[in-house]
């Protein structure tokens, strides 16, 4: 089991405040989508790909699975390493951030509201080992987290650097 996550409405909260926070940062600056502040690290075009498709295959999948079933399987993904082989470098950022929005909004829908037993359900996670729907919220709100900070790195960098359209 993992450590005790924050309350489930605080996550749900989270989870719906990191979609606009991503929206509006972005829209704040006009930012060159494939700038990257250096060899190796990730330009806003391969994060808002990364999102989207995390939201899609990772988190939507995870909560499925337990929305169908109690003890639910639930799978681990190595996601860092679509970055290369999706060639996010050569997708549309301003679309990838349209569909992670999209996407986001489709996830909050599927999760039933705070007090809901659904949060206790127990899950077996590949690489955590049991675990349980508000655990699994947990992660999703922490990997927005590491991502926000990224993003704002990243635009701050870009600011400082100079760049602007």
């Amino acid at each position: 089991m993992l450590q005790e996550p924050p309350p489930v409405a605080e996550l749900l909260a989270e989870l719906r405040r990191f979609a606009t926070a991503v929206a509006q940062a972005v829209a704040a600056r006009k930012p060159d989508w494939q700038w990257r502040p250096a060899p190796g690290e990730w330009n806003l075009t391969e994060l808002c790909c990364h999102l989207r498709d995390v939201e899609r295959e990772v988190h939507q999948v995870r909560f499925r699975s337990l929305l169908a079933a109690d003890n639910a399987f639930i799978p681990g993904a190595t996601s860092d390493d679509w970055v290369q082989a999706r060639a996010y470098a050569q997708q549309d950022g301003r679309l990838a951030l349209s569909e992670f929005l999209t996407a986001r909004q489709e996830t909050i829908a599927m999760l039933p509201p705070a007090d809901d037993p659904y949060w206790q359900r127990q899950g077996r996670h590949s690489f955590f080992g049991p675990t349980t729907s508000h655990e699994l919220l947990n992660l999703a709100v922490k990997h927005d987290q590491a991502h926000g900070e990224q993003l704002q790195q990243l635009l701050n960098r870009r600011d400082e650097a100079g760049g602007s359209d």
